[in-house]
């Protein structure tokens, strides 16, 4: 799980790419993101870091990241930031950008580690 303490280490240390969408509770457009990121961390489980973090309980990340509006979708390849989206993003849009990131890496060797 990425947090504060283990953004870092985690994420560009391991030169991860990664999609991690900034959501809460209270925020409905939020709501109809993410049935649409858990779709995609099903199908794209084990080739990219796919995470779902409440703003809420991760406000120091949030603060860190830069993240002002919900829902916030931060795309990484390689360890650094290429996109921070706002808004809702349509499936097939998020999915072309995945597919795009993976195809595309340079640490072809970077793997998901299956959750425990």
């Amino acid at each position: 799980m990425i947090c504060l303490e283990t953004f870092d280490e985690e994420l560009i240390a391991k030169k991860a790419a990664a999609m991690l969408v900034f959501t809460a509770d209270w925020c409905r457009p939020c709501g109809l993101q993410k049935p649409v990121i858990e779709k995609l961390a099903g199908q794209f489980g084990g080739q990219i870091l796919i995470q779902i973090i409440d703003v809420d309980q991760h406000a120091g990340l949030a603060d860190r990241l830069m993240v002002r509006t919900l829902p916030a979708t931060l795309l990484y390849a390689d360890g650094e930031l290429v996109e921070h989206l706002h808004g809702y993003q349509a499936q097939d849009f998020l999915t072309a950008y995945l597919k795009h990131i993976i195809e595309n890496r340079k640490n072809k060797d970077f793997m998901v580690p299956e959750s425990t």
